[in-house]
C-alpha cells in the first residue's frame, strides 16, 4: 500500500480481504473533530470483537482489515454486485462475509435471504466447524461453483469495519465514531472504489444490488429516488449506477428484515430484466 497524501488507500491481499488506511489528518479539519474522535476511540475498541487483530492505530493513521470478494473466473450469465453496509469484526476475522449468526449457526444471508430469493444455493455440510463451513463458501463464490443463474460478487460500501450490533455497530457506529462529516468524506472515496469494482465486474449483463441506505445513497444517479425504507420494501428503490448509466441498480432493505429483503430481491430479479451491455 502506498504511503500518499489520500484520504483512503487500500490493496487486496487475499481473495477476501482488504488492507486499508485512512489518514486521520485528511478525515478531521478541526481540534474538535479530532478530540470528538479520541474521546470515543477507546469506547469504540473495547466494544468491538476482535479489535486487535483488524485495527492498528500509527500515528496519525488507521489501519484496518476489510473485504472484498470478486471472483475473476467468467461465466455466461449475469453478474451481480451485491453490495453491503460495512464488514463485521467478526467476520473479517473467520475470513468470510456474515460467518454466523451470534448462536454460530449459518446467517440469514445465504439461508433466508439469497438461497429462496434464486440468487445464490451454496452446498452447506451443517456439521462442518465454521472455519470450514466459510472456506467451502468462500471457494464456492470465487470458482462459481453454484447452480443459480447469476455470477455473484460481494463488496461493502464503507470498508471500515465495527461491531456486529448494538450502538457501536454498523454504519451507524462508524458514523458515530468519526463523526457525519468525516463520514461523508469517506463516502466520497468509497464511492469511486464501489464504481471501479463495478465496472470491471459487471462487463456485458448484471447490475449492482445495495442493502443499506449509504450504499444506495451514493452509487444511485442523480435523478433516481432518494432512499426510503418503505421505498425499498416495495421495489421502489431502481435505477442506475452514478457515473454508469448502462448498469442497473437496484435497492433492497437491510439484511435484519430478512423475508422483505428476500421479497424484494426475488423481484428485482428476473434474468429478462438485464439489459445487454
Amino acid at each position: 500500500m502506498k504511503k500518499s497524501k489520500q484520504l483512503l488507500t487500500y490493496r487486496q491481499t487475499t481473495s477476501i480481504r482488504l488492507e486499508c488506511e485512512i489518514n486521520l489528518d485528511l478525515l478531521f479539519s478541526s481540534d474538535v473533530e479530532w478530540r470528538r474522535f479520541e474521546s470515543k476511540w477507546k469506547e469504540f475498541k473495547r466494544f468491538t470483537p476482535f479489535h486487535s487483530d483488524i485495527f492498528e492505530r500509527s500515528g496519525k493513521r488507521l489501519i484496518y482489515a476489510s473485504e472484498q470478494l470478486i471472483p475473476h473466473k467468467k461465466a455466461n450469465r449475469p453478474s451481480l454486485l451485491l453490495v453491503l453496509g460495512n464488514p463485521a469484526t467478526q467476520s473479517i476475522k473467520n475470513g468470510m462475509f456474515f460467518s454466523f449468526e451470534k448462536d454460530r449457526q449459518e446467517h440469514r444471508f445465504w439461508k433466508s435471504i439469497l438461497k429462496p430469493a434464486g440468487v445464490l444455493d451454496l452446498a452447506t455440510d451443517a456439521k462442518l466447524p465454521i472455519k470450514k463451513q466459510n472456506e467451502l463458501r468462500k471457494r464456492q463464490l470465487l470458482n462459481i461453483e453454484y447452480n443459480t443463474s447469476f455470477r455473484i460478487g460481494l463488496c461493502v460500501f464503507i470498508t471500515m469495519p465495527s461491531a456486529p450490533g448494538g450502538k457501536w455497530g454498523g454504519v451507524a457506529g462508524v458514523q458515530k465514531l468519526i463523526g457525519s462529516k468525516a463520514l461523508k468524506e469517506l463516502e466520497k472515496e468509497e464511492r469511486i472504489r464501489v464504481i471501479e469494482v463495478a465496472n470491471k465486474f459487471i462487463k456485458r449483463k448484471g447490475a449492482v444490488i445495495t442493502f443499506q441506505k449509504n450504499a444506495w445513497e451514493n452509487l444511485r444517479s442523480k435523478n433516481d429516488p432518494v432512499y426510503k425504507i418503505d421505498k425499498a420494501r416495495r421495489n421502489k428503490l431502481k435505477g442506475t449506477l452514478n457515473g454508469a448509466p448502462h448498469i442497473p441498480l437496484y435497492g433492497v432493505p437491510p439484511t435484519r428484515l430478512s423475508g422483505p429483503c428476500r421479497d424484494v430481491l426475488k423481484k428485482f430479479l428476473s434474468v429478462k430484466s438485464f439489459p445487454k451491455m
